[in-house]
């Protein structure tokens, strides 16, 4: 019960980030994209959300964006060996290619209480070919630490309404950053899948399974927190967007 209402008071704190109506059909536009989820798991069950919002144009935005996880077992912030935490963003970007944009702006990441790192990115994301949404982001903290986040997603239609949608997600580092679990090289891959139903196009439940993978450095840290360096869970979550 305190996971669902943990699950639908995230998804609904979301879904009133920004309205997503064209204020001016011409030339102005702001949409949000968000999701929920559960991901269970019998030592490290978690509370994940994403939003992003942004306003603009076809050619120029601002874009908005706050992502974290939650320990659902204690209500704690999860490091997730230093590369999620509670993330905040905002980013200027730019249509330099049909499908692409390129994007700069800042970050603050919380990680615990009183631990931070904030710090400055640059990214491009879009449409590879055959339909594949790529996003690559990297950025510098104010430790020193570079590091480089790469997110790849497909849409597969099953039906009109139930769509299948494989990602992999790979997080690097340029060097150790222990106080957050953070290690040098390869930190983490994660790869998984969602089946979402589309009860409308901007509302669709959604279930799927993860497998999380710490590497080098970063497990041994999380290891050393008494956390398991690999993880299979299954995920329960809601999308939406206006």
């Amino acid at each position: 019960m305190r996971t669902t209402r943990t699950l639908l008071a995230a998804a609904a704190a979301l879904s009133l980030a920004t309205p997503a109506r064209a204020m001016d059909d011409a030339a102005l536009f702001w949409r949000t994209d968000a999701w929920a989820e559960q991901r269970f798991h019998n030592v490290a069950p978690a509370t994940e959300w994403q939003a992003t919002a942004w306003l603009g144009t076809d050619t120029d935005k601002l874009r908005l964006f706050n992502g974290g996880v939650i320990d659902s077992s204690t209500g704690q912030i999860d490091k997730e060996g230093g590369t999620k935490g509670v993330d905040s963003r905002a980013f200027y970007s730019r249509l330099i290619a049909p499908f692409w944009d390129a994007k700069v702006g800042i970050q603050a990441t919380a990680f615990g209480q009183n631990l931070w790192r904030t710090g400055f990115l640059a990214g491009v994301e879009g449409l590879a070919p055959y339909g594949f949404h790529v996003d690559a982001v990297a950025g510098v903290s104010q430790t020193g630490v570079l590091t480089a986040r790469f997110d790849v997603e497909y849409d597969i239609l099953l039906s009109q309404k139930l769509i299948a949608r494989p990602y992999l997600e790979a997080v690097l580092a340029s060097k150790d950053d222990p106080a957050i679990d953070l290690g040098a090289g390869l930190a983490r891959l994660e790869l998984g899948f969602r089946l979402r139903y589309e009860i409308t196009k901007e509302f669709a439940p959604y279930v799927g399974v993860s497998f999380e993978q710490f590497t080098g450095n970063t497990a041994t840290f999380v290891a050393n927190d008494g956390d398991p360096t690999s993880k299979l869970r299954v995920l329960a979550g809601l999308k939406v967007w206006f």
